[in-house]
């Protein structure tokens, strides 16, 4: 194998190499919010393509033209490169921008879920602030109030009137009692608000 041919394999395989590199950027390009961001994948493409051109004229270029071909093929390799090597870096700093988004939003959605334990659990220590006196006196509220309602499902006439002024009554009240042992539960009365 010639020096000639060692070379131009030599320049294949780069050009391969990067051009793998570019396209593992370029499936990342989901990732580009601006013109600028795109503008740098066009730009590799550009280039990409530059590279290709110069090392197959290697391969074509007769003895003449080999040093001008191969210096041209030398400037379009590094170019590519330094291409490479740019959208590399701002890929990167897209990659951890959307990292640190995500994760803030992880934070945020734990948040929101610890703050809706929190209230469960304030509910469930409000309720078990409750007397047992308190929780029979509602618990037979609650049996009453529904008990009546039932009746004034099958009143007729009159009896219904009647059956419906003892239900509202016994619901208003049952919601006023209710208002008023919540009212005055410790964790009520403790807040300076």
């Amino acid at each position: 194998m010639t020096e000639r041919d060692a070379y131009i394999q030599k320049m294949e395989a780069e050009q391969r190499e990067a051009t793998a590199r570019f396209q593992e950027l370029e499936a990342q390009s989901d990732l580009a919010e601006s013109e600028d961001e795109l503008d740098l994948i066009t730009g590799a493409k550009e280039r990409s393509d530059d590279f290709q051109r110069e090392v197959q004229a290697l391969r074509h270029a007769d003895q003449q033209d080999w040093h001008r071909v191969k210096t041209a093929a030398e400037k379009a390799r590094m170019r590519f490169h330094d291409h490479l090597d740019r959208a590399g870096l701002q890929w990167d700093q897209l990659r951890a921008g959307y990292r640190r988004e995500r994760e803030a939003e992880l934070r945020n959605l734990g948040a929101q879920m610890d703050q809706w334990e929190a209230a469960r659990q304030r509910t469930a220590a409000e309720d078990s602030l409750l007397t047992r006196q308190e929780f029979d006196f509602m618990k037979r509220d609650l049996l009453n109030t529904r008990s009546l309602l039932q009746h004034l499902g099958h009143a007729r006439g009159a009896a219904w009137k009647q059956a419906r002024e003892e239900y509202e009554a016994a619901w208003r009240d049952l919601r006023e009692r209710s208002r008023r042992i919540r009212a005055d539960s410790p964790t009520d009365t403790a807040s300076p608000y």
